[in-house]
């Protein structure tokens, strides 16, 4: 960059990134209960290495083939949520079926129970804004490129894919 004033030093724009983090951390909010009851099933497999041995003959019962087995996210990090909910909504009949083969199961949700159809419909939709979000989180996050040229376009592709996304669904959340 040693053609640009103080080596372009104002032509990266990360305050676009943290926006969107502010933006996304706010809709998160909204599925508090469903991302709630998710992490808390992820947890519960991921708390043992029986029952993440457990987990494994449910995936290969249930015919599910993923290189990737369920994260827990760390739940300060949207970007680790979206990830897990990715990964984790893949795994749904998983974790129903693992309601039938740990007995421990149902006891460890207590009151709230395990995930409910409700809980994963959601979670699934709103993976898909979330995917959209976390693009563009990449490309302005880059510290090796330059990214103020790009700004307006990533806003501009988040606003025609949230519009597009909800004329083809109806979402509710």
């Amino acid at each position: 960059m040693g053609g640009l004033v103080l080596d372009g030093e104002f032509f990266h724009l990360r305050c676009c990134a943290h926006i969107l983090n502010l933006v996304v951390n706010d809709g998160l909010r909204e599925l508090i209960d469903s991302i709630a009851s998710i992490r808390n099933v992820v947890r519960f497999v991921r708390s043992s290495p029986q029952r993440q041995a457990k987990f494994k003959e449910c995936i290969d019962f249930a015919g599910i083939s993923s290189r990737n087995l369920v994260c827990l996210d760390v739940s300060t990090r949207w970007n680790s949520t979206y990830i897990m909910l990715e990964v984790a909504e893949k795994f749904q009949l998983t974790f129903e079926k693992l309601e039938f083969e740990d007995s421990s199961y149902l006891d460890y949700f207590g009151l709230a129970g395990p995930p409910t159809a409700e809980h994963w419909d959601k979670a699934r939709d709103f993976v898909k804004f979330l995917k959209i979000f976390y693009e563009a989180t990449k490309t302005f996050s880059s510290s090796l490129h330059v990214t103020i040229h790009i700004t307006f376009h990533q806003l501009a592709t988040i606003s025609c894919e949230i519009e597009k996304a909800c004329m083809e669904n109806n979402y509710d959340f």
